[in-house]
């Protein structure tokens, strides 16, 4: 031990042999493929251990089913997962009958230093393992402290990556060093810092969290926090879920100072969705596509730090995401086409948003012809397509769609509720009055691939334009500039995805086919 190292014996069971002994024996066994069954038996029944896809506790699984599991996993990640070697004991610390001991430690492959954390109870004949974490310095941790801060990495656990985590030290280990390798894409004038808006904890979407959570809930100082939030149990949904959070609901977890009780106990937030946002991933060929969800004020105008910036903060946002992918690229239902110009695509029609020097019905309108003139294999005509007058309608078809507009004013959404369900008759004649704001929420919308990896960019273009009118009608509702709640829900419909649940549910199946093609949307921008 170095003179700054302390050691405090305190006698048996905790002794400086008995702690030294449990975790070598806890690291041979987790190193071992075979020692499943042994390593098994150094936990305590409450122990969190490997189930599954996530944690249990020992109690609930049995030691032949951990034993199995840890032989596969052990295997199949043999040259991703961390070699352990043991360094002396350098502090030891009990309040009967459990105790804290830190490790010096190395990682083998990475000749990496490091200390770990080992959380030990006295049984009444041996000592079992509670927890055991990874730390880059000996914190002050109690055994409960040690306990929050191992079950905070259960994300990493269900992650899998760059292996499955034989146990929840492995989890830690990955959370501290190993970042997935991350290029990535960003609409330009991105930005994000936190607010404390709170916003992401009060709008109205619903938050799932794995069954594991709540173990770390269960392990959280509620007494001390929030004395009425002693034995909160969140709901169980009928696939296994937990409700953190229903839409009618803020979240239960935020305090009155805005901040989130269990982001301050640990110093970081563990629950994915959480976590990411206001983030939204999507794999491309070329790497990773980051865009920023305006429900999000700071997102909304552009305040902070661009994605670029944060890079080593993104790698640990995406282990807890699941982004979008999509194998087909397509350009209409029926048209398939490669990679690149799907992506060249996509960036014109987001310039041409962001073209400030044109109102931003004209803007769509230039998007929706130049998709239909790629589909034909038409002339490009951008000069004539910016001055051209939009094309007239049929009454019966202007009819058709302001019924299609009441209709979605008729979805269960607080904010569309609060708008008159009539249509005005000079819709096509409006413009929006803070078309900065908007443009950044259709260009967000269209480069999160939310509707254009599962569709097409053509249909995925037409639900910007739906956007649009959305916001003309808030925009008559409330009287100018939109409140933070409409810009919200705006949000909520298109990087978030509601827009496509309510044009596929009550709509009827001739405008859900008109949706997908380019001459709708003029006849949207028209009407």
């Amino acid at each position: 031990m170095s003179e700054t190292d302390t050691f405090r014996p305190l006698g048996t069971p905790f002794d400086e042999a008995s702690v030294r002994t449990l975790f070598d024996s806890f690291l041979e066994q987790l190193q071992d493929p075979d020692g499943g069954r042994a390593l098994y038996a150094l936990h305590a029944p409450d122990a969190p251990v490997r189930c599954g896809a996530g944690i249990a506790a020992a109690c609930s699984i049995t030691a032949e089913a951990f034993a199995a599991a840890h032989r596969d996993i052990s295997r199949s990640g043999a040259a991703d997962l961390p070699r352990f070697t043991a360094g002396p004991l350098c502090e030891l610390q009990a309040a009967a009958p459990q105790a804290v001991a830190w490790f010096e430690a190395q990682e083998h492959d990475a000749q990496r230093h490091l200390y770990v954390a080992l959380g030990v109870r006295a049984g009444t004949e041996d000592l079992r393992i509670v927890w055991c974490t990874p730390s880059e310095q000996i914190l002050p941790w109690s055994f409960e402290d040690g306990l929050r801060q191992s079950l905070a990495d259960y994300p990493w656990v269900r992650a899998g990556k760059p292996a499955a985590a034989r146990a929840l030290l492995d989890a830690g280990y990955f959370r501290r060093y190993w970042r997935p390798p991350l290029v990535i894409t960003t609409l330009p004038d991105a930005r994000f810092s936190c607010q404390m808006s709170t916003a992401c904890c009060r709008h109205d979407y619903e938050i799932t969290l794995p069954p594991e959570a709540q173990l770390l809930i269960d392990a959280l100082p509620w007494q001390r926090l929030a004395p009425q939030l002693v034995g909160t149990r969140l709901p169980v949904r009928v696939d296994g879920m937990l409700q953190l959070k229903s839409p009618e609901e803020t979240c239960r977890f935020l305090g009155a100072d805005n901040h989130c009780r269990i982001h301050q106990v640990l110093g970081r937030q563990p629950f994915g969705a959480c976590c990411v946002f206001p983030f939204s991933f999507a794999r491309t060929p070329e790497g990773i596509a980051v865009g920023l969800s305006p429900i999000c004020g700071s997102a909304r105008v552009g305040l902070g730090i661009a994605p670029q910036e944060r890079i080593e903060d993104l790698r640990e946002r995406l282990i807890h995401a699941e982004p979008r992918a999509s194998e087909v690229f397509r350009l209409t239902p029926e048209r398939a086409i490669p990679w690149e110009p799907f992506r060249d695509i996509e960036k014109g029609l987001c310039d041409c948003l962001a073209a400030q020097d044109l109102p931003l019905r004209r803007r769509l309108y230039v998007g929706a012809r130049l998709l239909g003139a790629l589909a034909e294999g038409g002339p490009i005509a951008v000069a004539t397509w910016q001055v051209e007058p939009l094309p007239l309608l049929r009454d019966d078809l202007r009819a058709a769609i302001h019924g299609m507009l009441a209709r979605l004013l008729g979805w269960n959404r607080a904010v569309l509720r609060e708008l008159p369900r009539d249509i005005p008759a000079d819709l096509a004649q409006r413009e929006v009055c803070e078309p900065a704001i908007l443009a950044g929420i259709l260009r967000n919308t269209l480069f999160c691939k939310v509707y254009s990896y599962p569709l097409d960019l053509t249909s995925a273009h037409n639900y910007l334009i739906v956007l649009y009118l959305l916001t003309l009608l808030m925009q008559r509702a409330s009287g100018g500039p939109l409140p933070p709640r409409m810009w919200r829900e705006l949000g909520s419909l298109g990087v978030h995805g509601l827009l496509k649940t309510m044009l596929n549910e009550g709509m009827p199946e001739n405008f859900r086919t008109l949706l997908s093609r380019s001459e709708f949307g003029v006849w949207l921008l028209a009407a």
